[in-house]
């Protein structure tokens, strides 16, 4: 057998290298792009927990600074926490409705005189800790810049329901409690309910207008 001189060992490991590298390209290629670090935080922290019925205010309030806001609905009087959250991909818009008896709805006309089209109003630091306990009954995301839907879907996996409505094509994902809306791919909220919201009815609920 012929001895294999330096020049043959050299091109086999040049050759060895070439295909090492093209593995490692086509595993980093072929591997799925993960979401935002983020959003994988406030999945843990806020989505999870409020998909259980159990985020409260002080739960949103330690990972997202806002005000509390006293808005008016057809409903009568509602409370909304609004923040700005803050990301590699852009600033978001954050809102968060509180969970109110119907008594506390009452209370809450009576006292403010709050009607339908009545102007937002905003609530003291000292009322927002006095309702600390209350639990979250939605939550609200809206991107304040483009971004692909699949940019945060990717971690969802496929959606169980796709509803065109008003605004483009909703994503439900009744067993998380979110929905994603896109419109043509750019994705424009995401909001997130208990789960139990979905099993209210035979079908979710509607997904409602860009917050």
């Amino acid at each position: 057998m012929p001895r294999l001189r330096p020049v043959h060992g050299m091109f086999f490991l040049v050759i060895a290298l070439l295909a090492f590298g093209l593995g490692t390209w086509v595993a980093r290629t072929s591997a799925p792009p993960k979401p935002p670090q983020w959003f994988i935080d406030w999945k843990e922290k806020v989505f999870e927990p409020l998909a259980d019925d159990k985020l409260t205010l002080n739960d949103l309030q330690d990972l997202q600074p806002g005000e509390l806001w006293l808005t008016a609905s057809q409903d009568g009087p509602q409370l909304h926490y609004r923040g700005r959250l803050v990301t590699d991909e852009g600033p978001w818009h954050v809102e968060a409705e509180l969970a109110l008896s119907e008594a506390e709805h009452a209370s809450l006309a009576k006292a403010t005189g709050m009607q339908p089209g009545s102007k937002d109003q905003p609530l003291s630091a000292e009322l927002m800790s006095q309702l600390g306990n209350k639990p979250v009954s939605e939550l609200a995301l809206a991107p304040q810049e483009d971004l692909a839907v699949g940019r945060l879907a990717v971690s969802l996996g496929d959606p169980r329901l796709r509803l065109q409505v008003d605004g483009g094509e909703a994503w439900v994902y009744p067993e998380t409690g979110m929905t994603l809306l896109h419109r043509d791919g750019t994705l424009q909220w995401v909001r997130v309910v208990p789960r139990d919201t979905f099993k209210a009815g035979a079908e979710a609920p509607s997904p409602q207008t860009s917050p």
